[in-house]
């Protein structure tokens, strides 16, 4: 059944290496590389349960393959090789035997393995029918509190998989889900930050607000209780599944940038408090709380002035910013034209009026006889808001304006 693994470059490379270091009988591929071999799923992790010192044997195989050693968790000897986007991990068998490694882990469908040689696959917990039921079920309660982060793993797991999680294991995860405050919050973000870069990842945020999972791990206060908007996070999903349906020009975003976007969406006026506490990168932060002050910034959108200020302020972020704008509207999808009449704008007159920049310079307002002031600056964002808006298109225009609006008559 096994036998594929065998065409798999660094399982043939890690094979070699433990019969050479005559713990081949010893060793086992565990866990998630079981889980997604039987899937048919690409094998990006490969992890080894082994019978010996695992950090010094991950060096040893780092150096041979020409990888990198990363040293995962002293604490449960576990140590990472990774090349060419493969992570390797060689952890120490945990108790006696393998099953009693098997026992210690997550979900049935990670407490598999089957020994190097290919021989055999050791499931105590039923985790190969459970795959085939595309059911999430614990192992046992203890090993959620054990590591909390494993609450959240669940959800992932539907997320990625589209499984679904057995009753009794749910009903366990919120039990256990406030255990999550004492997280790594960096731990968090990746498993959120997992979930949220599936295509369809609403039906888990749905299922996660129902159990009030995110209330287990961010901290919000009583006059502005967490209200997650799943309608705002369907839309964006919606919109990202088929943008040219909305925007004729649209760019795709990188999938960080559909993560933050995702989490806007849920978060709204909450968000960059909240991602605050999962500690973020510094990108992602100013992303988010960008994506809000734009979505503040669209509703003020009343004239021409005010949407060639937008797009100045948010032409960086254009689509995220539309997208979310269409997420929050209260009409949401039905007011698509409007958001649609800016990309529309934004291509035909904005792009084409900003080649006209500059018409005027900062030293020819003072040959005016301005003073240098905060003045100028205004003056000149007045005029170039008004060469972008397609108003005026000369210098001759631009001196006509100034003498008009800020210069007062002799």
């Amino acid at each position: 059944m096994f036998e594929g693994l065998m065409k798999n470059q660094y399982f043939r490379e890690v094979s070699k290496f433990l019969k050479e270091k005559q713990i081949f009988e010893k060793s086992y591929l565990v866990g998630g590389s079981i889980r997604d071999f039987i899937l048919n799923r690409e094998l990006k992790d490969l992890d080894f349960a082994i019978q010996g010192d695992s950090i010094q044997l991950a060096k040893e195989f780092s150096k041979k393959i020409g990888g990198s050693f990363v040293l995962l968790d002293e604490f449960f000897s576990i140590g990472r090789v990774v090349k060419d986007d493969i992570t390797i991990d060689f952890a120490k068998l945990s108790g006696a035997s393998i099953e009693a490694d098997l026992s210690e882990r997550d979900f049935t469908i990670n407490a598999m393995a089957v020994e190097v040689s290919l021989e055999k696959l050791i499931d105590p917990f039923g985790g190969f029918q459970d795959i085939e039921n595309k059911i999430i079920r614990m192992v046992k309660e203890e090993n959620l509190k054990t590591d909390p982060l494993r609450v959240l793993r669940a959800y992932r797991f539907h997320a990625t998989l589209n499984f679904n999680i057995e009753d009794k294991t749910r009903e366990t995860l919120k039990k256990n889900a406030h255990l999550m405050k004492i997280t790594a919050k960096e731990r968090i973000r990746e498993e959120l930050w997992k979930i949220l870069s599936v295509e369809e990842s609403a039906k888990t945020v749905e299922i996660m607000i129902e159990d009030e999972i995110f209330n287990s791990f961010f901290k919000s206060y009583d006059l502005l209780p967490l209200k997650p908007n799943l309608q705002a996070l369907k839309i964006i999903e919606e919109i990202l599944k088929d943008p040219e349906k909305i925007f004729r020009y649209y760019k795709p975003i990188s999938l960080n940038t559909s993560v933050c976007l995702k989490f806007s969406g849920i978060f709204g006026f909450h968000a960059p408090l909240l991602i605050k506490q999962i500690k973020p990168s510094k990108k992602e932060e100013r992303l988010v709380e960008r994506l809000i002050e734009a979505g503040d910034s669209i509703r003020k959108i009343e004239n021409l002035l005010d949407k060639v200020r937008f797009l100045r302020n948010y032409e960086n972020i254009l689509y995220p910013a539309l997208i979310y704008g269409i997420s929050i509207d209260p009409l949401g999808l039905a007011r698509a034209w409007f958001y649609k009449e800016i990309e529309d704008f934004y291509r035909k007159v904005y792009l084409k009026n900003k080649r006209k920049l500059p018409i005027i310079k900062g030293e020819e307002v003072i040959s005016l006889g301005f003073e240098p002031s905060p003045l100028i600056g205004e003056i000149l964002e007045r005029i170039e808001t008004l060469v972008l808006a397609g108003k005026i298109s000369k210098k001759e225009d631009a001196l006509e304006e100034i003498k008009n609006k800020f210069m007062r008559p002799k």
